[in-house]
């Protein structure tokens, strides 16, 4: 059996990456490893007690009262949604046997989301806006590039720099398409970053904003890169950096 010291060593130098994706995936977990890397750094404490806030104010948003009728209500809401919608809800309908909670939580939610949307911006949008509040708001330069790169290594796009400070990285489905979604640290609010695949169903738009939040989109020869945040963010200046890391495999 190991020592407390010696799962402390370890729990010291575990990879931010992985220490940021497992904390994401359970704030409640229990595991020794993961909870001896909070434990040895004080930033990480901060992270997982700021995360762990969230994820029970999530929570108790979820706890609401199911109407009976709600599962008759999603079964024609799904009916009358455009062709693209119904290839994202799809996936979701495989977890209503499991947990009518679930779909409370989720697809009651994303239906206030536009129903179809027909351009970069429009979707863009409505996603930032749809998943805002699930992030923290602190981001860490600790992670280490190669891992970086392996989480985004699905669409063939690797980065020869760190981007800045790395809230959260993850797959996501952008209107129905497998991509990335990249969460940094930005001056004013988090900036969030979309790699999608090359696509032609979705009208392009290199600038777009609403009241609060802008974006920029470009194209490049395998795919595409949005980026997004506060009206205030130098947006400018990501691109750029974006501009001189990211290499597409040929």
């Amino acid at each position: 059996m190991l020592s407390n010291k010696t799962n402390t060593s370890r729990g010291a130098t575990m990879d931010e990456l992985e220490f940021r994706r497992r904390l994401y995936s359970d704030p409640n977990s229990k595991d020794n490893e993961l909870l001896n890397a909070i434990e040895a750094d004080p930033s990480r404490k901060k992270f997982a007690k700021e995360l762990k806030s969230l994820d029970d104010k999530i929570d108790s948003v979820l706890r609401v009262d199911v109407p009976e009728d709600l599962a008759d209500r999603l079964i024609l809401r799904q009916s009358l949604d455009s062709h693209s919608q119904r290839q994202r809800k799809s996936r979701w309908h495989l977890a209503v046997a499991a947990s009518v909670a679930f779909i409370v939580g989720i697809s009651v939610s994303y239906m206030a989301i536009t129903p179809s949307h027909s351009s970069i911006a429009d979707y863009s949008l409505a996603h930032y806006h749809h998943e805002a509040g699930n992030f923290a708001h602190s981001g860490d330069s600790k992670y280490t590039l190669t891992s970086f790169n392996k989480s985004v290594a699905g669409l063939d796009v690797s980065f020869t720099d760190k981007l800045g400070k790395l809230v959260s990285v993850d797959e996501c489905f952008f209107d129905g398409m497998n991509s990335v979604h990249l969460v940094f640290e930005g001056l004013y609010d988090n900036v969030t970053v979309f790699i999608i695949p090359k696509n032609e169903h979705l009208a392009q738009s290199e600038q777009f904003a609403d009241q609060s939040v802008k974006g920029i989109s470009r194209q490049y020869s395998k795919g595409g890169v949005i980026i997004m945040g506060d009206v205030k963010e130098p947006l400018e200046q990501w691109q750029q950096k974006i501009d001189e890391t990211i290499e597409w495999s040929i």
